[in-house]
């Protein structure tokens, strides 16, 4: 249902202004993905229109109604005829997301897409929009087809955190990242990388989906707070087209890896690590990384796998291995100065697993990453 907004400013004049979610047809979504586009064309690499249609259309559980859009016509005339334009955007993602390992995961309402025209700021558009969209999370039980939301999130920098925290209540959990120094001539060497046997390729959808789910939910989803609740479906439509061929698997066969099934004649191949990078800022940033903490074991009298955390792979091995891939994928080489190297950007939890198993590697395993320049 939509609503009206009358805007006074300073200087005496109103402003007329319609809130609506937007129609599911594609002509009003690609209106909205043209203006996001618009208002964040300043950024040193602009997403396209197209960005903020595959966001919404590979969204599993997208829904047009939870695009909150102000529109505003041209000719300021709440009666005329003359069509809207979109002025200022917000959406409610609907996501589950982990607690933790002691709690069960919740339903959220993530908000993302914020953006105004930059001739209607400073008019407290955003702040209409994002009270609407906490109403909206609020009454979710009531209304038919959401599930029940019982908090909202949303990632910010930290110079828009006051206004988060003064309009909606929101409240800051810093997350901590670390900058690593990456040298190449090292990570591009024919020196073998130990006798552990595996291989790397680039992720296939839906074939590896089954694995990648399982390996998510014990690296990530158990152990920590606010990670997305990967479903099936979220893997096959959303990962897969967000990644793309940049999403990289290491596997190997249970024989290979696992002294236990040594005598296994049906050895299968098993994924024990996945990475995705992207180039940001003259730097790497990690966006999907993954290990392989359990353990494929067989109960004696049934047969049947279970999950154990007895034989855990090493971090440093499959982060150094699947990231010379990525690497070389991004166009990295190791031509010119032989201390040539690159910074990747990733979060401290998954570096702090890196430096505990390069400890406990030869030494040849510890001169991959710059220790002393994180």
């Amino acid at each position: 249902m939509a609503s009206k907004h009358i805007v006074k400013l300073l200087d005496g004049s109103t402003h007329h202004y319609r809130l609506r979610g937007l129609n599911e047809n594609d002509e009003d979504i690609a209106k909205w993905t043209k203006f996001c586009a618009s208002v964040f064309s300043y950024k040193p690499n602009p997403p396209s229109p197209s960005y903020f249609a595959r966001h919404f259309y590979n969204d599993p559980r997208h829904d047009a109604n939870l695009v909150r859009v102000l529109t505003y016509r041209p000719d300021n005339n709440a009666s005329s005829q003359e069509e809207e334009a979109i002025v200022s955007s917000v959406r409610i993602f609907q996501r589950t997301i982990s607690m933790g390992p002691r709690h069960p995961p919740i339903e959220t309402g993530g908000i993302g897409e914020v953006c105004t025209s930059p001739d209607h700021q400073r008019r407290g558009l955003s702040k209409v929009l994002l009270q609407d969209a906490l109403k909206i999370i609020r009454d979710s039980s009531s209304r038919v087809g959401l599930e029940a939301m019982s908090c909202s999130s949303l990632h910010a920098s930290p110079t828009f955190q006051p206004v988060y925290s003064k309009v909606g209540g929101y409240k800051s959990v810093v997350s901590q990242w670390s900058l690593v120094p990456i040298r190449l001539q090292y990570f591009f060497s024919s020196e073998s990388t130990g006798n552990q046997s595996a291989f790397m390729r680039q992720a296939q959808f839906p074939k590896d989906t089954p694995q990648l789910m399982k390996l998510h939910q014990i690296y990530s989803e158990q152990r920590f707070a606010g990670c997305i609740i990967r479903s099936e479906t979220y893997w096959n439509d959303y990962v897969s087209a967000e990644l793309g061929d940049t999403l990289w698997v290491m596997t190997t066969t249970s024989s290979s890896y696992h002294e236990d099934d040594s005598k296994n004649e049906d050895s299968e191949e098993r994924i024990v690590g996945w990475i995705s990078i992207r180039k940001r800022g003259g730097r790497y940033q990690l966006r999907e990384f993954g290990a392989d903490i359990s353990a494929d074991e067989r109960d004696k009298e049934t047969g049947e796998a279970k999950v154990t955390l007895k034989k855990p792979v090493n971090m440093a091995f499959v982060m150094k291995e699947l990231l010379s891939k990525a690497l070389s994928q991004a166009g990295e080489t190791v031509e010119g100065d032989e201390g040539s190297a690159v910074s990747l950007h990733l979060p401290t939890v998954v570096w702090n697993e890196i430096k505990r198993d390069a400890s406990i590697l030869d030494s040849c395993h510890q001169i991959y990453f710059d220790f002393d320049g994180a």
